[in-house]
């Protein structure tokens, strides 16, 4: 499998071609979720990224369509079931979820991201109300000092948070996920957090094919821990709901990529998982 080359600077480019997987998911007849800012936000840029990826573009943006899904789901279940009053997304990207989905008007929303895809993302939402309260950090992540004084922030003004960290973990090594979990732990309300897996198969075959791009950009891709979610309990997190995108490909009626070769992993640990705080 030779490495395949994609319009990608920095790790930033990826949020335009994941919200044209969006689009593409939201204009299917059978769509599981109706994206309708997505194809306006990925652009002209998401959409050469999309075409790069190869093969026809209703099946390039599939992964991201299950991933999103679940995530809606556990977002939703988690206000629901928890009474959870703030949402921290973090390195949140070009997500419109305070924009298209069911939201309680009191809910505060908190999305983080550099600051060059934070201003890009105000800038083509001017325009459009979100369902709950909204607030946009322009920040980078590793700067640890400025993010502890944000995790602090929040804490101090919320009750319960969910944390959201989508297409985030992939990127950072263990040491820096783990520094992640330890900074979230300390605040007793920080009480949850949805997060994507990658296993080391499917981390390996991605690398096999667009590796150098993604390195070139430095953007490396590097977090698949082995023992799957069980990684984050040495931090103070256990899993309370772990969906992997296997098994949960067929009831949103979609596929994964590589499912032919991962469906002869019998440790394939892909999915997303719903941590909660350890008392």
């Amino acid at each position: 499998m030779n490495d395949s080359l994609l319009p990608i600077e920095s790790i930033s480019d990826t949020a335009f071609g994941i919200a044209i997987a969006r689009a593409i998911e939201s204009d299917r007849l059978d769509a599981n979720f109706c994206d309708p800012l997505a194809r306006m936000l990925g652009g002209d840029r998401g959409e050469k990224f999309i075409l790069a990826l190869g093969g026809p573009p209703d099946k390039a943006g599939l992964a991201v369509a299950i991933r999103t899904c679940l995530i809606d789901e556990a977002i939703a279940q988690s206000i629901r079931s928890d009474g959870v009053d703030t949402v921290l997304n973090l390195a949140a990207g070009l997500d419109t979820r305070p924009y298209r989905m069911s939201l309680p008007a009191s809910l505060q929303w908190i999305e983080v991201d550099l600051p060059a895809i934070a201003s890009y993302k105000q800038e083509k939402l001017a325009s459009e109300k979100p369902i709950c309260n909204l607030k946009i950090v322009p920040l980078d992540l590793t700067n640890l000092s400025l993010r502890n004084q944000l995790f602090a922030q929040v804490s101090a003004a919320s009750n319960k948070v969910l944390i959201i960290t989508e297409g985030l973990l992939a990127y950072l090594t263990s040491e820096q996920v783990g520094s992640l979990a330890i900074d979230l732990r300390r605040y007793v309300n920080f009480r949850w957090w949805v997060c994507e897996l990658a296993s080391p198969f499917l981390m390996q075959q991605v690398q096999k094919k667009w590796g150098k791009s993604f390195n070139a950009a430095n953007a490396k891709l590097q977090f698949a821990p082995a023992e799957g979610p069980k990684f984050f309990a040495r931090y103070g997190w256990r899993t309370r709901q772990y969906s992997n995108f296997l098994q949960e490909a067929p009831r949103l009626n979609r596929d994964v990529p590589f499912g032919s070769l991962l469906r002869q992993k019998p440790l394939f640990k892909d999915g997303v998982v719903w941590l909660e705080q350890q008392n």
